[in-house]
């Protein structure tokens, strides 16, 4: 799938159910669809999209899932591993970066974009931002990822976590939302333990 936003943080409307059509209409020319035959052209890529999400769900391959989630608009590095029933954001997936080496682990959802109902418009905004997950991060099971997160390289995140904000390279969290636990003992560029903190003394 080609880019057709830029690849950075901006606001959206707020959710409004409509009729299907309409919907259409307005969703369109809201993923930047204009032209020719847009409403057609935006339905495709959308329900293509949405069939790669499924299937890459359920196949147990990680090298098949990466290509799967590529073809979506991904952009995945070398040596990434994608574990099972992993959700990258089901409507604007090309809002995530995931570099080399990372690890998710499985049934973590990565979430791009915040779109509240416009009754709910004073209390949150709508908005999508890109979630960029750096070097070597490991994402443990059940983690999910919010929208304009950057997870440092190396960086640790807990199985069952909800990160609300950028985490710092070589360090764990965990928790909801998630806080930082742990800072690496780094040696050679690569972690060799924890270190030490006034209660581990």
């Amino acid at each position: 799938m080609k880019d057709y936003l830029e690849f950075k943080k901006q606001p959206l409307p707020n959710h409004v159910e409509r009729s299907f059509f309409e919907a259409l209409k307005k969703t369109s020319a809201e993923h930047g669809y204009t032209g020719f035959m847009a409403n057609t052209r935006f339905l495709y890529r959308r329900t293509m999209d949405y069939i790669l999400q499924v299937v890459s769900k359920l196949l147990p391959y990680s090298g098949i899932k990466v290509w799967l989630q590529k073809r979506r608009g991904v952009k995945i590095g070398k040596g990434v591993h994608i574990g099972p029933m992993v959700t990258i954001d089901d409507v604007y997936p090309n809002f995530v970066k995931i570099e080399d080496g990372v690890s998710i682990a499985g049934q973590n959802f990565i979430i791009t974009h915040n779109k509240p109902l416009a009754y709910h418009k004073n209390l949150s905004p709508a908005f999508l931002g890109p979630v960029i997950i750096k070097k070597n991060a490991w994402i443990a099971i059940g983690v999910t990822i919010l929208p304009g997160v950057t997870i440092g390289e190396g960086a640790i995140v807990a199985a069952g976590s909800v990160v609300t904000k950028d985490i710092p390279p070589n360090t764990l969290w965990g928790g909801v939302p998630a806080k930082q636990i742990r800072e690496f003992d780094m040696k050679d560029g690569v972690p060799v333990g924890f270190k030490k903190t006034n209660s581990s003394k």
